[in-house]
């Protein structure tokens, strides 16, 4: 019979997230880095249990502005017993405290007047796109969605020789259509010039 290998024989792999001091414009990233190493070691002993997730967390957040927050941390998981409370809810509760606590309440208001304030300047529509889809993933908006899609057109607001060119038929509704199509508009004018 051949040896099945162990968890415990496993080793963490990848590189812990950078440490965490309170900078609330990277509270979801190192929220998203810390999800992606906990992923990457699934299987690997010590790493399912949520109280350990939330305790190795905790370690990686430092600083004057954070020492209570985290203090208060450790005495709620000091309460829990290690078998019995060692349950999903410890990290889900953790992850929503997090967020309450750190991340930056007006990020979608300032992604918004920032989109509103987007315009387009010719020839930089790769730019253009790149600010355009950055700040409406900021917002938590869909691509798809109508309001998204008036929110890009808006930005050429200044470049109506260009959304005339799109709203030629046959006229694509989809985000993705459109932004091709502009995409091409562009680089064709470019050749001419």
């Amino acid at each position: 019979m051949v040896p099945i290998p162990q968890a415990h024989n496993i080793k963490a792999m990848g590189s812990l997230p950078r440490i965490f001091n309170r900078d609330q414009t990277q509270a979801k990233a190192f929220l998203t880095e810390f999800l992606g190493y906990l992923i990457l070691n699934q299987g690997v002993a010590g790493f399912e249990s949520p109280i350990r997730q939330v305790t190795l967390a905790l370690t990686l957040i430092r600083g004057e502005k954070v020492d209570l927050w985290i203090h208060n941390m450790i005495d709620s998981l000091r309460r829990l017993h290690p078998v019995h409370h060692n349950v999903p809810m410890v990290w889900e509760e953790f992850e929503q405290a997090f967020k309450d606590q750190f991340v930056d309440s007006t990020r979608k208001l300032r992604a918004r007047n920032q989109l509103e304030q987007l315009k387009f300047k010719y020839p930089d529509i790769d730019e253009y796109i790149a600010n355009f889809e950055d700040l409406i993933v900021h917002m938590g908006y869909n691509l798809a969605s109508k309001e998204a899609i008036n929110l890009f057109l808006k930005g050429f607001s200044k470049s109506r020789n260009l959304l005339d060119k799109v709203f030629t038929p046959p006229v694509s509704t989809a985000y993705g259509a459109m932004k091709r199509c502009l995409i091409a508009i562009v680089k064709s004018m470019q050749l001419v010039n």
